[in-house]
């Protein structure tokens, strides 16, 4: 296996045993080769390959029977919740490039519908941003932001068009208490539809999720997060 040096090498064996999954190579309910195997395999060492199975499980791919070994589960799942923690680094540990596109970014005054819907106390000043992610100029997902204003100090020198999952809390080590997140699928309409390109018997995934900081658990922000149900070129068929 030729290894991309842009990228860690336990990403690159979890993708290549994925690929072998969905391509029916290793079929479902069929034990996976020995650890020592792998590693002889991928030419890579036990912390490697383990690293590359345990991402594999989290992911529902394989499984493990205690004391007997690691099996396949099923060659097409969900994806974990990691894209919706962050997008960017989902997409670009696959080796693949995401763009952005400032739809909008304002100040605003949180009214009783907002603070109804974000969780954020009505008369708050917050920092508003819009965003539409694309992948290789194809929008992917939409994103509403709601930076409580007590806060925009951290996005002073920011440019909204990086990841902002990254720059808060891999840069800023920003500390989260809590985090609430919910789910729905519903039929794709309005402007979230027009700009996400999505057909007319499209459905679309939406997500609300709401990250707390400190000892008093006050908001940082709310993020609500558009995108199609279905998002094959991320390299799943369905987005749940």
């Amino acid at each position: 296996m030729q290894y991309n040096p842009s990228l860690p090498v336990y990403i690159q064996i979890k993708e290549d045993i994925i690929r072998k999954i969905r391509l029916g190579i290793w079929k479902e309910n069929e034990k996976i080769p020995s650890e020592l195997k792998l590693m002889e395999e991928y030419h890579s060492g036990r912390g490697t390959v383990r690293e590359a199975i345990k991402l594999i499980i989290d992911e529902g791919y394989l499984y493990i029977k205690k004391g007997i070994g690691t099996f396949v589960a099923q060659r097409e799942v969900g994806i974990s919740i990691e894209p919706f923690v962050s997008l960017t680094y989902f997409i670009k540990m696959r080796g693949l490039n995401i763009s952005t596109k400032i739809l909008d970014k304002k100040e605003i005054i949180i009214d009783a519908e907002l603070a109804e819907k974000t969780g954020i106390k009505e008369n708050t000043k917050c920092l508003f941003v819009k965003r539409l992610r694309m992948m290789d100029g194809r929008p992917i997902g939409l994103e509403v932001f709601h930076f409580v204003y007590e806060e925009e100090n951290f996005f002073k020198d920011f440019n909204f068009e990086n990841g902002i999952s990254h720059y808060l809390f891999e840069e800023l080590k920003v500390s989260v208490t809590k985090m609430n997140m919910d789910l729905e699928i519903v039929k794709a309409v309005g402007e979230e539809k027009e700009l996400l390109q999505l057909n007319d018997d499209s459905k679309m995934m939406i997500s609300n999720r709401v990250v707390y900081v400190n000892d008093k658990k006050d908001i940082l922000y709310h993020l609500k997060f558009y995108c199609g149900e279905k998002l094959s070129k991320i390299g799943m068929d369905n987005f749940v």
